[in-house]
């Protein structure tokens, strides 16, 4: 699963993009550009040890990081060639997972306005979902 670079890998996925700030402390982010918005495992990432909380599962930071991330993927693309920030990010956990499987993901929106872009999303492993997830961003400028 890893490539010859120090980023894990997933055939058919690549990295989001270069890394920087908060993100480079977390791993890669990845998805596959044959998916379009909304389609399920359009997104993945590949946990470590590392993302485990002290009860052995993924920290629940962890996975409201990956939805943030994700969800806010799919709506700097509807805001292009704009920009958006989120405003709000709810979370519901519903299942722990592990660092032995790809964690993936899938966002879709909702509703856009000329200021504001609703999206919802989903997290699962192996098949058991992990966490859903909605938000509200405000694009920049509007």
């Amino acid at each position: 699963m890893t490539s010859s670079s120090s980023h894990p890998t997933l055939p058919g996925y690549q990295p989001m993009g270069a890394a920087s700030g908060f993100n480079t402390y977390v791993g890669a982010f990845l998805v596959d550009p044959a998916k379009a918005a909304g389609t399920p495992e359009r997104f993945a990432f590949l946990p470590e040890p590392k993302h485990l909380n002290g009860g052995g599962a993924l920290h629940g930071g962890l996975l409201m990081t990956l939805a943030d991330t994700f969800l806010g993927f799919t709506v700097q693309e509807a805001a292009s060639p704009g920009m958006a920030s989120t405003v709000t990010l709810n979370t519901d956990f519903l299942a722990g997972g592990t660092a032995d499987a790809p964690v993936f993901a899938e966002a879709t929106i909702t509703r856009k306005t000329r200021s504001l872009i609703f999206v919802s999303g989903t997290l699962t492993q192996s098949g058991r979902l992990l966490m859903t997830a909605t938000g509200i961003w405000k694009v920049l400028g509007a």
